[in-house]
């Protein structure tokens, strides 16, 4: 297959060597086709094959990464997600699915370093190995990045990744029951099962942090897939990285609906540095202008950033029907941006800034694309034909007579004929207004205009301004399936704006109320479902879990908060050590010492800092083999929901969890 895509690289790129032109485009093609298939196969030669099902009838199948088929299309390899490979995932000795034997493959490049069996049915099967691959793949050292599950998925993990496409499906579940590898190999199975509709950056994984996606980021690629859209919540709006949290009591007042009518208060008020003078009105006057100006957008439906037109008429109108100079519309009314609203404190923005940006987006509406006009000669003698009028244009032609045209037309509405005098312009006018009146606009005055010929005319001042068609925005992203990561620590605000990303998508949503710290935080999942925009959600639960050993699951189900049920964790061993010491730097340093550079420190934010440790809001979602966990209690006194935040810190090791305290243990871990 490689040497086949490189055949397809050499020849588009001897393509157009000779022949025409149109030979560097098909070129191109080819060679972006075939670096696209090398890469995708160079990324698939670690464990390209990693099991294999021996079934009771006598068919072998292999199991990899990607589909292989021999010289005569016969397959060698069933790609993972195939139908075909499901019983590798969900047969059990309970339900076997027709398998003998399945068989787990180890490989270090294209070398074979291990194999796992495990018999399903009551036969007597010769040359079983191994230990089995989950019992293998726990106590696995954990890196800087996830690895992918693909061959350890278990049954309830397959029936989550394999769910239907359609509607919502949430998948719940505890510290280390794979929710989030999950959450992506479901991304990859999607892709594979509807690439055509899914492909293409069709597919949004969001995530709680840029830490988070970082560790992450290799997961998808490893499974073959490099076209999902992975972002951060700070990353949601185009233009802006936000890593930093606000302290709990800001990030509730932003992250609350109330926040909506606040800023369309903002987008609707006097830019900074605006005049408060124009001829006789005085401050108070334009105040009232303005309300008046908000009051018209409203109630047309018209965005601040498209209501120009209407602050025009209205200062007209409070000044005796004058023309208003462009140069004080360009400084009274300017085209806003969300960042010209809301400024960043201190030059920086924060996730919970996020969601208000893009709120913001959305009010303004997007900033009209201001082109000056053509010179009116220009018109006339460099054009052939007309323009489309933009309004009601009244001029005259030597052969018509007067002639009105109407917005969006080339040719006259209606013509007079020799029944006025080309040189009556008044009684011209008086003719216009009539016609003008019985298509629903008032006239007021009139002013010098061009008609679609570039021909001098006069143009109505009406009552109430044409409707003005709002500037194309740019194309965006349309999601067709939006993943949600730690959605339990969603504000409403944060769901607007992923909802507005998901109005036309499916969405997986993948979370646990245990670990729920955002002091907004949804209840239940019907409520975060519904701040969402969706209606109802299939609900698949992970009760197992495989990462964190039971004895430090155990002691971390303490911090959980009343009514939510502990995770059964599959692994045993793991160390715990509760040491109060009297000087935490110290007792760090010796713990790091001990394990040298395999420990990963936690600790309260203001204290992370002092101790070169991760700050303890930064670590959902994330894995290490050990941790040293310091001062419970400050984490706990530090937000409203510190218990949650602590036994989100409490489940972060899979092998040992130091916890060094010098004040007490929050009440629930003592003893």
């Amino acid at each position: 297959m490689r040497d086949e895509a490189r055949g397809l690289r050499d020849e588009g790129h001897g393509r157009a060597a000779s022949g025409p032109v149109t030979g560097l485009v098909e070129r191109d093609a080819m060679v972006l086709r075939a670096a696209a298939k090398i890469a995708e196969l160079d990324s698939q030669e670690e464990g390209i094959v990693f099991g294999r099902l021996d079934f009771d009838d006598g068919y072998t199948y292999r199991i990899g990464r990607v589909g292989v088929r021999d010289e005569d299309r016969e397959p060698l390899v069933v790609d993972w997600r195939a139908p075909a490979a499901a019983p590798f995932y969900r047969a059990t000795p309970g339900e076997p699915l027709g398998v003998d034997r399945r068989r787990v493959i180890v490989c270090a490049g294209p070398k074979v370093v291990a194999l796992d069996d495990e018999v399903l049915s009551a036969k007597e099967i010769d040359g079983v190995v191994g230990e089995g691959a989950l019992l293998r793949s726990l106590t696995r050292e954990r890196g800087e990045h996830m690895r992918d599950i693909v061959t350890t998925i278990q049954r309830e993990q397959d029936e989550a990744i394999r769910a239907p496409a359609h509607g919502v499906t949430l998948i719940t579940g505890g510290p280390g029951t794979g929710k989030t590898q999950v959450a992506l190999h479901r991304a990859a199975y999607l892709l594979y099962t509807d690439r055509g509709r899914f492909a293409d950056g069709r597919v949004l994984v969001v995530g709680p942090s840029t830490v988070f996606t970082e560790y992450i980021g290799r997961v998808l690629p490893g499974l073959g897939e490099d076209s999902v859209h992975l972002r951060a919540i700070g990353e949601l709006f185009d233009g802006v990285t936000a890593t930093r949290r606000d302290p709990h009591d800001v990030a509730r007042t932003k992250g609350d609906l109330r926040m909506v009518r606040v800023l369309t208060d903002l987008a609707w008020d006097t830019p900074p540095g605006a005049p408060d003078r124009l001829r006789t009105l005085k401050p108070d006057d334009l105040a009232e202008a303005r309300l008046e100006v908000r009051r018209r957008c409203e109630a047309r439906g018209v965005k601040p950033n498209a209501g120009r037109a209407v602050a025009a008429r209205v200062l007209s109108e409070r000044l005796d029907g004058a023309e208003i100079p462009d140069a004080f519309l360009d400084a009274w009314w300017p085209p806003l941006t969300p960042q010209d609203v809301l400024p960043a404190q201190h030059g920086e923005w924060t996730v919970d800034d996020v969601p208000l940006l893009d709120e913001l987006a959305e009010i303004l509406g997007p900033v009209p694309a201001r082109t000056a006009p053509a010179p009116q000669w220009q018109l006339r003698e460099l054009r052939s034909g007309t323009r489309v009028a933009e309004t009601f244009v009244l001029s005259l032609s030597l052969n018509d007579g007067w002639q009105l045209f109407a917005p969006g037309l080339r040719t006259p509405m209606a013509a007079s004929g020799q029944a006025l005098d080309g040189a009556d312009s008044w009684g011209a006018q008086r003719w216009a207004a009539a016609i003008i009146l019985r298509e629903g606009h008032k006239v007021t005055g009139w002013r010098d205009g061009f008609d679609p010929y570039g021909e001098e005319g006069y143009v109505p001042v009406l009552a109430e301004p044409l409707p003005v068609a709002e500037a194309e925005a740019p194309v965006e992203d349309v999601y067709l399936h939006v993943i949600l990561d730690e959605a339990q620590d969603l504000s409403p605000m944060e769901c607007r704006m992923i909802a507005r990303r998901a109005a036309h998508a499916s969405m997986t949503i993948v979370g646990d109320l245990g670990q729920a710290t955002h002091p907004l935080a949804a209840a239940s999942w019907p409520e975060l479902v519904q701040r969402l925009g969706k209606r109802g959600a299939r609900t698949l639960d992970l009760p197992t879990g495989y990462r964190v050993p039971q004895v430090i699951a155990d002691f971390a189900a303490r911090a959980l908060a009343p009514g939510i049920e502990p995770t059964r964790s599959f692994r045993p061993g793991g160390t715990l050590r509760v040491r109060q010491v009297d000087d935490l730097a110290a007792a760090v340093a010796q713990e790091r010492r001990r394990g040298q550079e395999r420990w990963v420190v936690i600790a309260p934010d203001h204290l992370a800092a002092h101790l070169d440790a991760l700050p303890v809001s930064q670590v959902k979602g994330l894995e290490f083999d050990r941790v040293v966990l310091v001062e419970p209690a400050e984490i706990v006194a530090a937000e409203p929901r510190g218990m949650s935040r602590l036994y989100v810190a409490l489940t972060r090791a899979v092998a040992e969890l130091v916890v060094l305290h010098r004040r007490p243990l929050p009440a629930p871990l003592a003893g």
